[in-house]
């Protein structure tokens, strides 16, 4: 009986064919199969078959035998004769296995050693029945006892209750002791076991991780560029096909040219397909962007050239448009954003760039690399930036910006204030705005070293050069916007440094807050 119920799942497994479809059954061979038969149920005579080759092998080769059992199966199918074939007198699939004598190896009989302890420590009468049940279950029995328990459809659910109940029962004593046997052989084929619990329901497994492939396959291909045009497009994807009935189209979005003449276009997040009689084309968008540069130099509303440049982006997104134009609009928005302090759009233009970067589009990229260290300095992101360190060349590192950025990391990892202040002031390039957004919070941990270093008082000269002030005013500002003013001698302008300590642990700790992805607070 369980060897029939094993062969209703293996066979259903196996052939990774779908439940519904008519190959099942070919026509032909109608008049073979039971007249009310199910399409999904397989012959007698191949369960029967399916079970005699697993009782043939141990556990170690169970994973070669599903191998052979699949394509003998699945060339049944195939060829249409699956309920024409003599199952009964066939030859079992062999090939590359080694047949197991009558049906036990070493695992076996580890697993009999231990069921024969257990018994002993049982009561006589069930320990005597239990022995002798054991004695008498037959090779394959005891091997569909071991297999891997493999999801049923419906169909052959239906099909194996009714088969249980026409068999005959079995005692309860044999049943645990086949239990203890299944325990015994489970412990010593995990691996086994785990290998056959992934293969299971293997149709829709095979279905599921196709459609996976392609739709991973479709966000690699998104911006690639063939030829490096200005006007690219990701090539066409060929049809997948998954089992035998099921059709999977790949929906890559297809090649167009805007048709808008408009130069400026207010920015709005997509909701559906681009209209290409909204999108602007590649020759609007390059007078676009020089009406933008000029707008900038005259009127410097961040406001609106942050929401025009946006919308010249996306643009460009949906049109697939990857070129030195791309890289030049990404990096203009990048600069301008650093320049207004705004690092959530500044990251944005940033990731992007890094992509465009490594399809060895023209541009900048050792100056926005030095800004990248720069920015997870900010971020204090301890994991990119061991991952970026690991990748520098020794070019990347001969460059001025760059070494710059990486002197200012070890100034903030060793906390000498007195070098990160002197790098602050000559910072290169446009890296002096991305250090604004983390050099207030070093200047607090600089104030709390001092006033613990420097007792009783220092004098507000002294605090102007060791915390970046080009002033003693807007040394002051500084102090007095965090109730640091207190402490000052208004007659000798000495910071107490003794009174002032406890404050500066308070600033420090607010200071040195968490920061997100964008390098916000």
């Amino acid at each position: 009986m369980k060897n029939a119920t094993k062969a209703d799942n293996i066979s259903t497994k196996k052939t990774a064919m779908p439940l519904n479809s008519s190959a099942s059954i070919p026509p032909g061979a109608a008049s073979k199969s039971p007249a009310n038969a199910n399409p999904a149920v397989w012959p007698d005579s191949l369960k029967a078959y399916v079970g005699r080759c697993f009782a043939s092998v141990g556990p170690s080769q169970r994973g070669a035998m599903e191998k052979n059992l699949k394509k003998v199966i699945t060339s049944a199918i195939e060829a249409g004769n699956l309920w024409a074939i003599d199952w009964d007198t066939r030859e079992l699939p062999l090939d590359g296995i080694k047949a197991v004598d009558d049906g036990e190896d070493k695992l076996e009989k580890l697993a009999k050693d231990k069921t024969n302890r257990a018994d002993t420590m049982s009561n006589g009468n069930a320990n005597k029945a239990a022995v002798v049940a054991k004695r008498n279950i037959s090779p394959a029995l005891s091997a569909s006892y071991k297999s891997t328990p493999i999801t049923f459809t419906k169909s052959d659910e239906q099909y194996s209750t009714t088969n249980r109940q026409a068999s005959s029962p079995v005692s309860k004593a044999t049943k645990r002791s086949a239990k203890w046997d299944q325990r015994s052989v489970e412990l010593e084929t995990t691996d086994d076991n785990s290998k056959r619990k992934k293969t299971s329901s293997y149709a829709e497994t095979y279905q599921g991780s196709n459609i996976e492939k392609v739709k991973k396959e479709k966000r690699l291909r998104r911006f690639d560029s063939p030829s490096g045009n200005e006007n690219t497009t990701t090539p066409a994807t060929t049809p997948d096909y998954v089992g035998s009935a099921t059709f999977v189209q790949d929906n890559e979005p297809e090649k167009f040219v805007g048709r808008s003449t408009q130069l400026e276009k207010k920015y709005l997040r997509l909701t559906s397909a681009p209209d290409p009689e909204t999108v602007r084309p590649l020759h609007i968008l390059r007078q676009t962007l020089d009406l933008l540069k000029q707008k900038w130099k005259s009127e410097r509303n961040y406001a609106y050239i942050c929401d025009q440049f946006k919308s010249m982006r996306q643009d460009l997104t949906v049109q697939l448009i990857q070129n030195e134009f791309t890289v030049n609009v990404y990096e203009i928005h990048a600069r301008i954003a650093l320049e207004n302090g705004d690092l959530g759009e500044y990251n944005q233009c940033q990731t992007q760039l890094r992509s465009l970067y490594e399809r060895d589009i023209p541009g900048h990229p050792i100056e926005f690399l030095a800004y990248r260290i720069l920015y997870l300095i900010h971020t204090r992101n301890r994991s990119d930036m061991n991952d970026l360190l690991i990748e520098l060349t020794d070019e990347q590192k001969a460059d001025f910006a760059v070494a710059h950025a990486l002197q200012v990391r070890g100034a903030v990892t060793d906390q000498d204030y007195h070098a990160l202040m002197r790098l602050y002031l000559s910072a290169p390039n446009m890296g002096g705005y991305i250090m604004d957004s983390f050099i207030d919070r070093e200047r607090h941990g600089a104030l709390e070293i001092i006033c613990k270093a420097f007792r009783p008082d220092v004098p507000l000269r002294f605090l102007t050069d060791e915390i970046g002030f080009e002033s003693d005013k807007a040394s002051y500002e500084f102090l007095e916007k965090h109730a640091l003013h207190q402490f000052i001698d208004e007659s000798s302008l000495r910071l107490r440094t003794k009174d002032a300590y406890a404050t500066t642990q308070n600033n420090r700790t607010t200071a040195f807050k968490k920061i997100d992805i964008k390098g916000q607070i």
